[in-house]
């Protein structure tokens, strides 16, 4: 039996967030640096994967399969949030068991996904993310029609970065909690955004991305801690968009800049850079 590495990019809500729990479309970016499953045949051995997630129970489930294997789990973000670590184990586990990210179903692995990360309490969380970790790149998805769509980042006069807050909130609590809300505020920041991408306009991008943000911090959808520091990065040189990225926006911050400025967010691009999706390597 050989052993596997499987390679999963980090992600992170451009925008959709909230949307995409209505059914509509998330546009998600895939990123670097890359989870990795390291899986070698063993004896059930599970290292940096918890019990309770939703990885974890998969594992318990399918013990049966899983107890011949010895798996590790990297994260290179050192549990910081924001990043889809927990999707992220989901994928590779799955898709070792799988075969291969070439026989993976969307919808299979989405119903087993909700099987193990929803129990029936709160909103479901919309799987968007991790259908985005599966494809790599920019793209969006959304439930209701079960269309993914995928994009470039055709823009040459700006660029963005990725900042980390230093905070993290787990979004399944939060959406076990989230109160019910009207979605129609948001639809029309994302339409115009996505047409921004489409198009290449780089000033309808931005000003849905803005007026998005504008719309979640209206409708209480944004931490406090985000807050004040959306606020210091609107303030800097060159910065034309700030939001929040997932679930009140809490643990990264998605910024916009004219790309000459990209010096000044340098420590934060690689972050930024888009990355390709599952991949599952052989090994021996």
């Amino acid at each position: 039996m050989s052993s596997y590495l499987i390679s999963v990019p980090g992600k992170s809500f451009l925008a959709g967030e909230y949307l995409v729990l209505k059914g509509g479309p998330g546009l998600v970016f895939a990123s670097s640096p890359r989870f990795e499953l390291q899986a070698q045949p063993g004896s059930g051995l599970v290292e940096g994967i918890l019990p309770q997630s939703p990885a974890g129970k998969l594992i318990s489930a399918d013990f049966d399969f899983y107890k011949s294997w010895d798996l590790k789990f990297i994260d290179p973000h050192f549990g910081e949030g924001g990043w889809g670590a927990s999707t992220a184990q989901f994928l590779s586990v799955f898709a070792l068991k799988a075969g291969g990210a070439d026989s993976l179903g969307i919808s299979e692995l989405l119903s087993s996904y909700w099987k193990y990360a929803w129990d029936g309490e709160g909103f479901r969380p919309s799987g968007a993310d991790l259908i985005a970790q599966y494809k790599g790149g920019l793209s969006s998805f959304a439930k209701e029609t079960n269309q993914i769509f995928e994009y470039s980042w055709n823009f040459n006069d700006i660029d963005f970065a990725i900042v980390p807050t230093g905070k993290k909130l787990p979004t399944h609590e939060h959406l076990k909690i989230l109160a019910d809300f009207d979605e129609g505020p948001l639809e029309a920041p994302m339409r115009v955004l996505l047409e921004g991408l489409k198009s290449g306009s780089s000033m309808e991008f931005v000003e849905g991305v803005r007026q998005y943000s504008e719309k979640l911090t209206g409708m209480n959808l944004v931490a406090s801690h985000t807050s004040a520091l959306m606020q210091q990065m609107k303030d800097q040189p060159g910065v034309l968009a700030v939001k929040g990225c997932g679930a009140m926006g809490a643990d990264v911050i998605f910024v916009a800049f004219q790309s000459e400025y990209r010096e000044r967010f340098s420590k934060y691009i690689g972050s930024a850079h888009l990355s390709r999706g599952l991949e599952v390597q052989r090994e021996g």
